[in-house]
């Protein structure tokens, strides 16, 4: 039961109305210039973030592509606009995930002229250094061994905490479609969770 309730902490961030607002206001000021609204908006997003692109990549990977993520946010502020059934969340993450898309088609292409390098995922991670435990190493190393797609819409949905119609939108799917999905990903998940012989 332990990864299943880890899963469903971290999910624990769904908006409210009050935030939204707040959210909302913040970027209405940043899409002004206001710099220290945007900040708050950095404060607010960059751990989802960087968790999002964390389980795609290396550590010092996610750092940097993190940091690129915002960079772009603040380039395309005033470019945002708000549309029914989306937020400024989502637009931040569909941000993330072109970026991992680039990067990772980028990679594909120099990787067949160097030798790619282990990966860095069971390093404590800046963001989680405090929490550090055996059942997230284990998540990690589980979520490592799901197809692309799968790690993705996992990430979203529970690490992250976004709704389906966020998630959809992201991923460019039917809700309907993502909940299939999410559904078979929580599956292979579990089948691999007791492979590794964890408890979920």
């Amino acid at each position: 039961m332990l990864f299943w309730q880890f899963l469903a902490e971290m999910g624990k961030t769904e908006l409210d109305n009050e935030q939204k607002e707040r959210i909302e206001l913040w970027v209405k000021q940043a899409q002004s210039g206001d710099w220290s609204a945007f900040a708050k908006l950095y404060e607010y997003f960059v751990d989802k973030v960087y968790k999002y692109i964390y389980f795609k990549s290396s550590q010092e990977e996610a750092m940097d592509l993190t940091e690129t993520v915002f960079l772009k946010v603040w380039e395309n502020l005033k470019n945002y606009k708000p549309k029914t059934g989306s937020s400024f969340g989502s637009w931040v993450f569909r941000i993330a995930h072109n970026l991992l898309v680039d990067h990772y088609r980028l990679r594909k292409e120099t990787s067949e002229l160097k030798e790619i390098h282990a990966d860095q995922r069971d390093e404590a991670s800046p963001v989680f250094l405090a929490e550090q435990s055996l059942a997230r190493r284990g998540l990690h190393q589980a979520m490592s061994k799901l197809k692309e797609i799968y790690r993705e819409v996992l990430t979203l949905s529970y690490l992250n905490g976004l709704t389906n119609a966020e998630v959809a939108e992201i991923m460019k799917k039917s809700e309907g479609g993502l909940r299939v999905l999410k559904f078979r990903a929580l599956q292979e998940l579990k089948k691999i969770l007791e492979q590794m012989g964890l408890k979920y």
